[in-house]
């Protein structure tokens, strides 16, 4: 009897994790409709130490922002690279501070980065990126939050 009550047990136990992987197909593939286009209304910011550099066929678009500068921080590392995407992991942008100081942003989603430059650059002077030192919010992160709101569809032109 002992033997019977375990055995249901386990098998309780088993059984709702042999429908997983089924389950888990049938969200991805009912969300699948839903990832088809980029939703830069909530792009998320990453910060990286080390400078990335995406395969050459991804990128859609070298743009310098001559006209943009960011501090780096004094009681942290600063982050060489900051990484934008969506909810899903897309990556639609990647801002790198090349050796030199300046800026370049790494276009990897069909979108005209190029006409939000004059906004990033004045957002940026704004906000004080070029003194803003704080390891986080300040420098290139200061930076990619400017490059976040000029991406936004919902933002008055």
């Amino acid at each position: 009897m002992w033997c019977l009550i375990v055995g249901c047990l386990v098998l309780a136990s088993v059984m709702p994790h042999a429908f997983v992987p089924q389950r888990a197909r049938d969200v991805v593939w009912a969300e699948a409709p839903a990832r088809d286009g980029l939703d830069l209304t909530s792009l998320n910011v990453r910060l990286s130490q080390r400078v990335i550099h995406p395969p050459k066929p991804l990128i859609k678009e070298v743009v310098d922002l001559p006209n943009v500068q960011a501090a780096r921080a004094r009681i942290a590392p600063s982050p060489k690279s900051a990484i934008l995407e969506d909810d899903h992991h897309t990556r639609v942008l990647i801002l790198s501070m090349l050796d030199d100081g300046r800026l370049q942003a790494q276009v990897l989603a069909d979108l005209d980065f190029a006409q939000h430059v004059p906004f990033v650059a004045a957002c940026a002077e704004h906000r004080g990126c070029a003194y803003d030192r704080r390891p986080i919010t300040g420098g290139l992160g200061c930076v990619a939050i400017c490059i976040q709101q000029a991406l936004d569809p919902s933002r008055e032109p």
